[in-house]
C-alpha cells in the first residue's frame, strides 16, 4: 500500500500515529469497569478483558439494532393491517423514493465492501512482509551458526589433528637436540593459540543465538493467515451477493423479493457486526504492541529462546550499543594470526632437520588460512548493519504496525459502515413491503356470483343489505319463457316483449341472491323462495343444474358461473 505514495521505510522504527490513536483509548476491564495500563501484556487476564470490552461494543450495537428492527417491523405490520382494513379510495402508495433510497444504500454498501477487499489485501501484504523478514532473519542466523560451526570444526578437529601429527614427528630423534626442543616448544605455543581462538569462537556461539529457530512461528503465521484471508474473502463475497440480490429486488414489485432481501440483509448485518467486534479486538491489541514493541519482544526472546540482553539490544538498536561479539571476534583473529606466525616459525626451524614435516606444515597452513577467512566472514555476519538483522527487524515492525494496522482499520470501518447500511436497508425494505400490493388471483372469477366473497371490503355491508332486502317484484309482466338456445339467457327477470336484449346494469346494481334466483326462474312462495316456474324448471333441467331445495340453496358449479361471465363479455 505504501508504495502507492512512494513511502519508504526508515532506518529506525517510528511509531505510527494510528497505533498511538488506538493505544490511547481507555483500557477498561468489563469486570468492575476498572481502568488498567495499556501496556501490551497478553498473558494478563485483566488486559485481555479490556480488549474484550471494546470488542463487545459492536456486538451490543447489533443486539440493539435487532431490537429496534423488531419493534419497527411490528409497528409497520400493525399499521399495514389497519390501512388495509380501512383503505383510502384512489390513493396510490408511493414507492419510488423508497426504492431510490434502497438502491443508493446498496451501491454505497458495495463501495464499502470493495474498500474492505482492498484492506484485506493490504493486511495480507503486511503479513507477507513479516513472514519474509522472519525468513531472512532465520536464514542469517543459520548462516552465522554454520560459520561458527565450521570455524570450531576447523580449529578443534582439523588443526588440532595436524598439530598432533607435528608433535609426533618432532618426538622422533634428531641430530640437533636443541632444535628439536625448540620445535616442540613452538608446537605447544601453536596449540595454545589455536585453543584460545577456539575458546573465543565458542563464546560467540554461546552468546549469539542459542539455537534460535523461527521456522515454527513462520509456519503458524502462514497457516492462520491463509484461513484469515480466505475467510474474509468469503465474507466480502457474501456481502456483494447480498447487494446484488437487494439491487435486483429493488427493481421489481414482488413482495417476496423484498422479503428475501430483508432476510439476507439481516444475515449480513449479524455477520459484519460480529466481524467488527473481532477486528476491534485484534486492532487494539496490535496497536498496544506497536506502541513499544521492544519490551514484549525482549521478554518473549529471553523466556522462549534464552537470548541475552546484550544480543537483543544490539540488533534492536543497531548503532546505539556496542557489539557483544566484537571483542571475541577480535581476539579470535589475533590468536589465529599469532598461530599463523608460529606455524611459519615452525616451518623455518624444521627445515633441514625434519623434512617429512614439510607436507604436514603446509596442510596446517591451508587449514589455518581457511579458518581465518571464515572468522572474517563471521565478523560480517555478526555485524548488525552488514548482516541485515536490524533491517529485517525494522521491516517486520513496519509491516505489522503500518500495513497490517492500516488494513485492519479500513476493514473495521468497512464492517461498521456496511452494518449501518444493512440496517437502514432493512428499514427501507420493511417500509416498501407494506406499500406493495398483495398478489392477485391468477384465474378468472365471475363477479356476478353472489356466493363469492367481494373484491372490496367496503362492499360487504352493501351486499349483505341487498341480500337481506329483496327488491320489489313487478306483477304486471308475466315471466318470460326461456329460448331453446341455452347460450341465450336473459340478463333480467323482467324481459322485453320484443326480444331478449341484455340491458346495461344501473350503477347501483350488483350481485344479489334474489336477482340470481329470479334469473334462474324461481318464484317466491308462501314460505320463501324455492318454487321454480315452468320455464325455470325447463332451463334448470336443460342445464343439468341441481335443484334448489326449500330450506337451502346450492351454489352453482364454477363452470356455470364462468360460462355466464364469458357470455356477458360477448354481449357487451
Amino acid at each position: 500500500m505504501w508504495y502507492l505514495v512512494n513511502f519508504k521505510y526508515a532506518d529506525e522504527f517510528v511509531t505510527f500515529w494510528l497505533t498511538e490513536f488506538f493505544h490511547n483509548w481507555p483500557h477498561v476491564s468489563y469486570l468492575g469497569f476498572e481502568k488498567i495500563s495499556s501496556t501490551f501484556e497478553p498473558w494478563e487476564l485483566k488486559y485481555v478483558q479490556t480488549l474484550i470490552f471494546w470488542a463487545a461494543i459492536p456486538v451490543l450495537w447489533l443486539l440493539a439494532s435487532l431490537l429496534v428492527l423488531v419493534i419497527y417491523g411490528t409497528c409497520q405490520c400493525c399499521k399495514n393491517k389497519k390501512r388495509r382494513a380501512h383503505p383510502v379510495p384512489n390513493r396510490e402508495q408511493k414507492t419510488k423514493c423508497l426504492k431510490c433510497g434502497v438502491i443508493f444504500m446498496v451501491l454505497l454498501c458495495a463501495a464499502f465492501v470493495g474498500a474492505g477487499l482492498y484492506a484485506n489485501e493490504t493486511t495480507a501484504t503486511g503479513v507477507q512482509h513479516l513472514v519474509q523478514s522472519a525468513e531472512d532473519v532465520n536464514s542469517t542466523i543459520k548462516t552465522a551458526e554454520g560459520e561458527i560451526s565450521k570455524i570450531q570444526t576447523g580449529i578443534t578437529v582439523d588443526l588440532a589433528g595436524e598439530v598432533k601429527e607435528l608433535e609426533d614427528i618432532f618426538r622422533l630423534p634428531s641430530s640437533n637436540a636443541s632444535r628439536q626442543r625448540m620445535l616442540q616448544e613452538t608446537t605447544q605455543v601453536l596449540k595454545s593459540m589455536l585453543a584460545k581462538a577456539g575458546g573465543n569462537v565458542s563464546h560467540i556461539s554461546e552468546e549469539y543465538s542459542n539455537g534460535l529457530d523461527l521456522s515454527g512461528a513462520i509456519t503458524d503465521v502462514q497457516y492462520y493467515e491463509t484461513f484469515r484471508w480466505l475467510g474474509l474473502i468469503g465474507v466480502f463475497c457474501f456481502e456483494l451477493v447480498i447487494c446484488l440480490v437487494v439491487l435486483c429486488g429493488a427493481f421489481t414489485q414482488s413482495r417476496c423479493a423484498h422479503v428475501s432481501s430483508a432476510i439476507l440483509c439481516l444475515t449480513g448485518m449479524v455477520i459484519v457486526w460480529c466481524m467488527a467486534g473481532a477486528d476491534m479486538f485484534v486492532t487494539l491489541g496490535i496497536s498496544d504492541f506497536c506502541a513499544d514493541p521492544d519490551v514484549y519482544i525482549k521478554r518473549e526472546a529471553k523466556m522462549k529462546a534464552g537470548l541475552s540482553d546484550a544480543f537483543l539490544d544490539y540488533y534492536m538498536t543497531c548503532g546505539q550499543t556496542l557489539s557483544p561479539f566484537s571483542k571475541e571476534v577480535s581476539l579470535a583473529n589475533t590468536n589465529l594470526a599469532l598461530a599463523g606466525t608460529t606455524l611459519d616459525r615452525i616451518a623455518s626451524l624444521a627445515k633441514g632437520y625434519y623434512d617429512n614435516a614439510g607436507p604436514k606444515i603446509a596442510e596446517a597452513k591451508t587449514t589455518l588460512d581457511s579458518v581465518t577467512s571464515s572468522v572474517l566472514t563471521l565478523a560480517g555476519n555478526l555485524d548488525c548493519t552488514s548482516s541485515g538483522l536490524h533491517k529485517d527487524y525494522v521491516t517486520s515492525l513496519y509491516a505489522v504496525c503500518y500495513d497490517s494496522v492500516v488494513g485492519l482499520t479500513v476493514m473495521l470501518l468497512s464492517f461498521v459502515l456496511t452494518g449501518l447500511l444493512y440496517t437502514f436497508t432493512i428499514f427501507g425494505a420493511i417500509k416498501l413491503i407494506g406499500r406493495l400490493p398483495k398478489r392477485k388471483l391468477p384465474y378468472a372469477v365471475d363477479q356476478e356470483d353472489p356466493f363469492l366473497p367481494p373484491n372490496d371490503n367496503t362492499a360487504t355491508l352493501e351486499r349483505y343489505r341487498r341480500n337481506v332486502e329483496p327488491p320489489p317484484r313487478r306483477q304486471d309482466n308475466p315471466p318470460v319463457t326461456l329460448p331453446s338456445d341455452p347460450r341465450a339467457r336473459p340478463t333480467s327477470l323482467v324481459g322485453s316483449v320484443h326480444g331478449y336484449r341484455p340491458h346495461s346494469p344501473k350503477p347501483n346494481d350488483g350481485p344479489n341472491l334474489f336477482n340470481y334466483l329470479q334469473r334462474e326462474g324461481y318464484e317466491p312462495g308462501p314460505s320463501g323462495w324455492g318454487a321454480p316456474t315452468a320455464a325455470g324448471a325447463a332451463h334448470s333441467s336443460s342445464s343439468n343444474q341441481p335443484p334448489v331445495g326449500r330450506d337451502r340453496f346450492d351454489s352453482p358449479p364454477p363452470s356455470y358461473t364462468l360460462a355466464m361471465s364469458r357470455d356477458h363479455q360477448r354481449r357487451n
